[in-house]
């Protein structure tokens, strides 16, 4: 396989390697970090315009193209790793598997995921699979930590993550070979204004797991297999000044991932199937005055999800599920000496295509659309140097459920070295059409969930190299939940709590950087039931160093994940009572080398104690892996 797969490959990266030696070695500006940003950064997520990361009242932080490439990171979910307030659930059966997602207590479905600010989920759904979404021609990952409605409308409930795209300056390639036959290469050239980006991965994800106990069901020892993935992408994208006052954006991305779907130790399906396809067209034109910045955003996206089983005892077909999306926005951002207004029209239309196998329903399947149209404003006002407030409300029409109202308000006071930010807002989420229209498991009646949301962040960003302390609460209603005959209500009450702390030291050893975040739910309590919301650990920390190549040939880090257990309700098939999802604590660590100005050689292991455990719960992880990649310096973004 190894000979197939990277068949003029090695050609490549010689080529590569000899007009990278030529190119200008990549020289990142200034990029915030996952743990504290540094003041200097500019993002542009947090208040829907580009601005200084201390301006803005919502926590944000930020994953930067450098930092993904240091850790090897090839997906999504692999970089939000990075990020504390995220326990992300991964690597159940290794590359390809799903998941799970989502910020300071709010699930996958009240996370918006956004690609240059433009929603990704499936209508169908109301989710997208982050742990086989590839980072190709993404150049840095933000993630604001508070609720968003007012700005971005429905699913913006916990918070935000945006995927960036930014055109390739130069050539960047790689090529990897790990454990399990993980293998991967990719290619991108650009010229800064127009750019290219290729990627190939494939893996086999067979593996020996150890005896697990699940309460009232014990599995011996076995191999996991059936869990293979093979995936691609390709990314364009464009930034180009069109004369006088004018630019134009563009991204247009294609993925394809298959892979085997094992399912779980008790129910497992050796011949099952999946296969995704994606692909999204972003085009944005702008046009820049002196006091005003007017942009038009047309995006159109279609995924594909089939899931196949010849299993007779299994149903015996195939399932498939067809989502498409269109979405027109006109926002313009006005400035003065004191005040900034945002304000900004958004109207989408989302439509999903279901069919089944026959033992479920006639294979024609069915169809369903629904529709948004929302306005929105936000002014930000200058009281003084050390005081900024910032107001807003968006008014959304989602039919056929309804109309929403989100309102939100947000402050930053400086007091000499110390910043203190808050926030209090309403936030929302609409009913997929599955909730809506699935046959025999949807409710038509349901209406959006609602959340009251408020955060606090201390920061002394000049101490050491930053520290920050922040507490958020989330109070919903009308949560959308299974009854007992597992269909949709509006029966559900949430009550979150938490607090976040980041650390950051200044630079020591030839740059050397250590930082941590730790982020403890206390509360993550659903209010009728008086139980634990599932998939919601009370701690979740993040610990890193970094020491980047600067001046020297050697660079290395080391990054650990602690994930705290957290509760599976009773429907699961593992005990009556419920269940615990494993805690897990795990390090990965990577060590680079330099073997000409633009050659690098790196070396990473996750999972480096070998810790066995299962995340989810009936899905064994997989132990410790090993990878070697060699690849050019980084094309500049």
């Amino acid at each position: 396989m190894f000979p197939r797969f990277f068949a003029g490959c090695a050609v490549g990266a010689a080529c590569v390697v000899t007009l990278g030696g030529a190119a200008r070695a990549a020289t990142p500006s200034p990029s915030p970090s996952p743990s504290a940003p540094p003041e200097i950064a500019r993002v542009f997520t947090s208040d829907r315009r580009l601005e200084p990361i201390d301006q803005t009242s919502r926590p944000t932080f930020v994953v930067t193209r450098a930092q993904i490439d240091a850790a090897g990171a090839r997906t999504v979910s692999d970089a939000l790793q990075l990020v504390p307030g995220i326990p992300t659930l991964r690597d159940y059966f290794g590359f390809g598997a799903i998941s799970n997602y989502g910020i300071r207590g709010a699930g996958s479905q009240q996370t918006l995921v956004l690609l240059d600010g433009v929603p990704l989920a499936g209508a169908s759904s109301g989710t997208i699979d982050l742990g086989t979404y590839p980072l190709t021609g993404i150049g840095r990952i933000e993630v604001v930590e508070s609720g968003s409605s007012t700005l971005y409308g429905t699913s913006a409930v916990g918070g935000i993550i945006n995927l960036i795209s930014q055109p390739l300056h130069g050539v960047d390639f790689a090529i990897a070979d790990g454990s399990y036959a993980d293998r991967d290469a990719r290619v991108g050239i650009g010229d800064g204004r127009l750019s290219v980006s290729l990627e190939r991965r494939v893996a086999t994800n067979a593996f020996a797991y150890p005896a697990l106990n699940y309460q009232m069901q014990q599995f011996p020892a076995g191999l996991r297999s059936g869990a293979w993935t093979d995936a691609g992408a390709l990314r364009l994208s464009s930034d180009q000044p069109l004369g006088g006052s004018f630019r134009l954006r563009a991204d247009a991305g294609l993925d394809a991932v298959a892979g085997g779907a094992p399912g779980r130790l008790d129910f497992p399906s050796p011949f099952a199937s999946e296969s995704v396809a994606r692909n999204a067209l972003n085009l944005e034109l702008q046009r820049n005055g002196r006091q005003s910045q007017l942009s038009l955003i047309a995006a159109v996206a279609r995924q594909g999800l089939v899931f196949s089983d010849p299993d007779p005892n299994d149903c015996g077909g195939e399932s498939d599920t067809y989502d498409g999306r269109a979405q027109l926005s006109l926002k313009d951002v006005v400035s003065s000496d004191r005040s900034t207004l945002v304000a900004g029209l958004d109207f989408s239309r989302e439509s999903a295509l279901f069919s089944f196998c026959p033992a479920f329903a006639p294979p024609s399947g069915f169809s369903a659309t629904e529709s948004q149209s929302a306005a929105y404003l936000q002014e930000q006002y200058e009281l003084s140097r050390a005081a900024r407030l910032t107001f807003g409300v968006r008014g959304e029409n989602d039919a056929p459920q309804g109309s929403v109202i989100a309102p939100s308000f947000g402050a930053t006071l400086r007091f000499g070295a110390v910043r203190l930010a808050g926030n209090v807002a309403e936030s929302f989420r609409v009913p997929s059409l599955t909730d809506l229209y699935y046959p025999g498991f949807s409710n038509p009646n349901l209406v959006p969930e609602k959340a009251r949301n408020a955060d606090v962040t201390v920061a002394l960003p000049h101490v050491a190299g930053g520290v920050s302390l922040g507490w958020f609460s989330r109070e919903g209603t009308n949560f959308i939940v299974l009854d007992q005959n597992f269909t949709p209500q509006n029966i559900g009450r949430a009550s979150v709590a938490g607090v976040v702390l980041s650390l950051k030291s200044p630079a020591f050893f030839g740059g050397t950087v250590a930082d941590a975040g730790v982020t403890d739910v206390y509360r993550a309590l659903d209010v009728l039931q008086m139980t634990r919301l599932p998939r919601n650990p009370v701690l979740q920390a993040t610990l890193g160093l970094a020491h980047p190549f600067g001046e020297g040939n050697l660079a290395y880090g080391v990054h650990a994940n602690i994930v705290g257990s957290t509760f599976a309700p009773a429907d699961t098939p593992f005990g009556g009572g419920g269940n615990l999802y494993d805690r897990y604590s795990t390090v990965d660590a990577y060590l680079r080398f330099k073997l000409e100005r633009s050659a690098i050689v790196s070396l990473r292991v996750h999972n480096l104690g070998d810790q066995r455990y299962a995340p989810i719960a009936g899905y064994p992880a997989l132990g410790r892996t090993f990878e070697i990649e060699l690849s050019n310096v980084a094309a500049t973004r």
